[in-house]
């Protein structure tokens, strides 16, 4: 099954710096294998070449041109190499392929900060310690990344290059009614937030689905997630952790107390609906009811906070007991959170 992940993030604080107090991890072993499958096929001269290219990597080449190019018979290798010459000479493909080579020429800088998230992931979670090669490819933007089975029993991870090209592509224009185009979501596609992708494949199965339908449950899962991020990637900068550009990440650091009152007077902690609760957890240009100035999945940054607090106040708590919790009533309250006024 392919598992899809938007991110959000902002573009302009990936080597902002943070705090220097995470654990030294240099002794751990990360070498990640990035496999540019979209220069293989625009090398492709006749059918030997792509027979070459799918024997070295059956696992991805078959998941690829079935389920993502949807080539009609991806079987037959006549159909296969024919499908692939119309996919390499298509005017769109030609264009996504010079823009892919452009911008991503050289991958050495996201391979070295990919590494180092393994090292984190291998250091608080030494249960997880195999390093997943990585497949980059074109789609036609219809997929941004996705993880798989890949031939050695392995996960593989697939990364739609194409769907890292802003602002070079104006998305939206691409498919004016898809919401997932939408400019708040599209102007994160890019370079900077490809391995926060990555890292949050693995917070999403570590942390597993919220305890309850309520917002309480949904915030504090999510600033769970949050939380284990920030510790994989200790030098990426908060909006980048928390999918927010500076300026929305200023907001929310100057309003924490206004956020915070606004879900007690609106009794928002408890409500299940989804249909009041959805923009204040999931992504969203703005969190109804609150100032035009804050944006979507506010809950999501308190409950960050709230994590925080409790991790601060409970130094001894494991990241497994804390996964384990699932009384998110006694975590806030425990917590002591209460942001001041500034």
């Amino acid at each position: 099954m392919l598992r899809i992940f938007l991110i959000l993030v902002s573009i302009s604080f990936l080597n902002a710096c943070k705090q220097d107090n995470h654990p030294d991890v240099s002794g751990i072993h990360a070498d990640v294998l990035i496999h540019r499958t979209e220069k293989e096929i625009s090398k492709i001269r006749n059918i030997n070449d792509v027979d070459k290219i799918v024997k070295r990597h059956p696992a991805f080449y078959n998941l690829y041109f079935k389920e993502i190019l949807k080539f009609p018979d991806s079987t037959n290798r006549d159909s296969l190499y024919k499908s692939l010459q119309l996919f390499s000479t298509d005017s769109i493909s030609n264009d996504l392929f010079e823009k892919v080579e452009k911008k991503y020429s050289d991958l050495s800088a996201i391979k070295a900060q990919t590494d180092q998230m393994y090292r984190f992931l291998f250091y608080y979670f030494p249960d997880r310690s195999s390093v997943p090669n990585l497949y980059t490819f074109i789609s036609e933007f219809g997929y941004q990344i996705f993880i798989f089975e890949d031939d050695d029993g392995k996960d593989g991870i697939g990364i739609g290059l194409d769907m890292f090209l802003y602002p070079d592509i104006n998305y939206k224009m691409i498919d004016p009614d898809n919401n997932s185009f939408s400019d708040y979501i599209t102007r994160t596609w890019n370079q900077d937030h490809i391995v926060k992708k990555v890292a949050d494949l693995y917070v999403a199965d570590i942390v597993g689905e919220a305890p309850g339908h309520r917002l309480i449950d949904q915030m504090i899962q999510n600033g769970k997630m949050l939380y284990i991020t920030d510790l994989l990637l200790p030098s990426v900068h908060d909006s980048i952790i928390v999918e927010y550009t500076g300026k929305q990440l200023n907001w929310c650091q100057e309003n924490e107390l206004q956020m915070w009152s606004f879900f007690f007077d609106q009794k928002l902690f408890y409500e299940s609906n989804p249909a009041k609760i959805s923009k204040y957890i999931n992504p969203s240009p703005k969190s109804p009811d609150m100032p035009d100035e804050a944006p979507g999945r506010t809950a999501n940054y308190i409950g960050w906070q709230i994590v925080r607090a409790y991790m601060e106040r409970y130094p001894s708590t494991t990241l497994k007991h804390l996964i384990d919790m699932k009384d998110s009533q006694m975590i806030m309250e425990k917590s002591k959170y209460k942001p001041k006024q500034k």
